[in-house]
């Protein structure tokens, strides 16, 4: 075998292995986007019902809810609940909605169910372990199905609380399994075909790139092969000399060896030989799919409808808290806001005027408190989440923020009025023993300045 042979079997065993390990990190890349596009999916159907439960469970008064009995149905307190209740079940796209109540044992028994085929006041539920988080303050999904005489289910749970922040009750809407595994897995079917179609695409294009110009790629192994033979006689020359002394030889002789010397290539000149054309534009692909990626995680922690983050963004925060309280290096504030008079807005002038003033509510907090710190939690209400802010820092914070409310009112574009009720607490180490204290304080400034709201807008009436 020639040397020039053995060269260039050379090369095409490294241009293989090169190839080898582009396409073993396209299937890493293409499964680690599935799993991403799968999760991503889930967690937006598992916000999605907890979006009907959250709804629910807040228009749901507390403090009557943990009074009811069997005894009370069709008492006024009773038919509060079950008309809430009901009108989610007429029209919104779920399987089943009822209220369950958290017994002293530690199982759970129906209390309120509007369906028609309901279950009975007092008969046990079955317990998951998305049941039981709910049970202690924390809004969960159920991560496998469960069967009952219903049917199979996965379900969301959201807590009732009374005014004094104890969980009296829980909120429970079931969609079926079928439905739900169905929807995840479609979007997985879709993914796994572009996926596959994307990479054969890639390895036929490339196929047939390498097949175009293996040739003229063999034909200048062989002339650098020749190359090679005369520019050893000048090596001593180039290792001794500076490069521009080759400008005395012949541009038709100097420009190749200057190219090989510096490193350097052309390509307008190399283009049909030179396959860096070709990593280049494999390094193009590789960029657009981790901007894809990246743009889909971002997607997974923003409100599509707001532009702030959304309820997995905020309890992925919350996390992060618990772990800085558990070690001792906590430090924040937070901050509860809502939209005064929404149900006015809606009512009297639509769905778009509303949807205008949440947005520009949501754009008002961004610009007082940072994009990452607003969280739109459910509807028309957000939540600021403020690190290594004292009181202080709140204060000025809720300054800043009523100059922008008052510029934004007095523009004379604004066609309806901004007021938002607000509550805030900053963490003491010595009060709180987790975040969830901390906001139930939060959430009680926030009812002051509620009632301190409606109050006044009694008196002027």
């Amino acid at each position: 075998m020639s040397s020039s042979e053995k060269k260039t079997g050379s090369g095409l065993k490294n241009y293989i292995f090169a190839l080898t390990l582009l396409l073993a990190a396209n299937i890493i890349m293409s499964t680690s986007l599935i799993s991403l596009s799968q999760k991503t999916l889930r967690e937006q159907i598992n916000q999605r019902m907890l979006d009907v439960t959250n709804t629910a469970a807040y228009m749901i008064n507390g403090d009557e809810l943990k009074t009811l009995t069997i005894n009370d149905k069709n008492t006024e307190i009773y038919n509060d609940v079950y008309n809430v209740l009901d009108a989610f079940q007429d029209n919104i796209q779920l399987e089943y909605i009822y209220g369950v109540k958290p017994e002293e044992d530690g199982t759970f028994t129906f209390t309120i169910d509007p369906s028609d085929d309901s279950g009975q006041f007092g008969s046990p539920v079955v317990t998951t372990d998305a049941l039981v988080n709910a049970s202690k303050g924390f809004p969960d999904v159920d991560k496998t199905p469960y069967t009952d005489r219903w049917g199979t289910f996965y379900s969301s749970y959201s807590p009732v609380f009374d005014s004094n922040g104890k969980v009296v009750g829980v909120i429970v809407a079931d969609f079926k399994a079928e439905w739900y595994d169905d929807t995840v897995n479609s979007n997985r079917t879709m993914a796994v075909v572009i996926t596959i179609i994307t990479f054969f695409v890639g390895v036929i294009l490339s196929s047939r790139i390498i097949n175009r110009n293996r040739k003229s790629f063999t034909e200048t192994l062989k002339k650098l092969e020749e190359l090679d033979h005369e520019t050893q006689k000048l090596d001593r020359l180039i290792m001794k000399t500076s490069i521009k002394k080759l400008d005395f030889l012949p541009s038709s002789e100097s420009y190749v060896l200057k190219t090989l010397a510096s490193g350097e290539t052309d390509k307008k000149q190399l283009r049909a030989t030179d396959y860096s054309d070709i990593y280049a534009s494999i390094e193009t692909v590789y960029k657009n799919l981790k901007m894809y990626m990246q743009y889909v995680e971002n997607d997974v922690y923003t409100d599509d409808f707001t532009g702030v983050k959304n309820k997995a963004a905020y309890k992925r925060r919350v996390s992060q808290y618990e772990e800085d309280i558990a070690s001792g290096t906590a430090s924040f504030s937070i901050g509860f806001f809502d939209i005064n008079d929404m149900k006015t807005v809606y009512t009297n002038y639509g769905y778009e005027a509303g949807d205008k003033l949440m947005f520009d509510c949501a754009r008002l907090l961004k610009e007082t408190f940072g994009d990452d710190n607003v969280f739109h939690i459910v509807g028309d209400e957000y939540i600021v989440l403020m690190d290594k802010a004292s009181e202080d820092d709140v204060k000025k914070l809720f300054a800043q923020l009523d100059e922008k409310i008052k510029a934004y009112n007095s523009d004379s574009s604004t066609k309806h009025t901004l007021t938002i009720t607000r509550g805030s607490m900053t963490y003491d180490p010595k009060k709180h023993k987790d975040y969830r204290q901390v906001f139930i304080e939060t959430k009680k400034a926030y009812d002051k300045d509620k009632e301190r709201f409606r109050n006044k807008t009694n008196s002027n009436k």
